[in-house]
């Protein structure tokens, strides 16, 4: 007999990147890492900006805070650029559905 060791991935599941989660005594929602080399990271996002100055293709640089919650496979993570640009590009994906759905809230 077959057994399987993980969920199958559903329409829904099999191309995501993040879901949310949240535990019952936090204030604030996490993200969970769906994709195969970061399964099961959570992390949460701190503060959020954009540089003064522009990078030379014309584009402000984005600069954010983070804090993993858990990380079951202990991989270092805090110097790997790869990482810090998939949680990047999570969070520019965040910011845009926000700002398209008009929930974003942005401080001065």
């Amino acid at each position: 007999m077959n057994t399987q060791n993980k969920n199958s991935p559903t329409d829904k599941t099999k191309n995501k990147l993040y879901a949310f989660v949240q535990r019952d005594e936090d204030d604030f929602t996490c993200i969970k890492l769906l994709s195969e080399k970061y399964e099961g990271i959570i992390y949460k996002y701190g503060k959020v900006g954009f540089g003064k100055d522009e990078n030379p293709d014309g584009s402000l640089p984005m600069m954010f805070d983070y804090d993993i919650i858990k990380n079951p496979n202990k991989k270092e993570l805090g110097d790997e650029k790869e990482f810090i640009n998939h949680i990047g590009d999570i969070l520019l994906e965040l910011m845009e559905k926000q700002i398209k759905d008009g929930t974003a809230i942005i401080n001065g």
